[in-house]
């Protein structure tokens, strides 16, 4: 009997410790189920805040590209502007006014 008393003691020794084991399985688990849902969390934020600081950067850049682009044309418009003065202050010899009146007469015939 004393056999069957420690043999019946064995196995619930061993079914305290499978139990055991599977509750702290199971709390591990949560655990790590809880921290990967954390993670999971972070990084989403973390591409969101990527993905608007990126979205600034390339507005800033494409704000900066047309200021640049706008003060060449500006410099461009100008400096035509200044050569266009200065070449109709220019007096135009009789062969290039000729030249040009035949351009524009001869324009207007072929047109119509």
């Amino acid at each position: 009997m004393e056999t069957s008393a420690n043999y019946t003691d064995l196995l619930k020794k061993i079914k305290q410790t499978e139990e055991a084991s599977g509750r702290e399985l199971s709390d591990r688990k949560k655990a790590l189920d809880d921290e990967l849902q954390r993670l999971e969390e972070e990084a989403r934020r973390s591409v969101s805040a990527a993905r608007e600081e990126a979205e600034a950067i390339i507005n800033q850049e494409v704000e900066r590209a047309r200021n640049d682009v706008q003060a060449e044309a500006q410099k461009l418009l100008s400096s035509a502007s200044s050569e266009s003065e200065i070449v109709a202050a220019k007096k135009l010899e009789r062969k290039e006014s000729r030249k040009i009146v035949e351009e524009i007469v001869l324009a207007e015939f072929k047109g119509n």
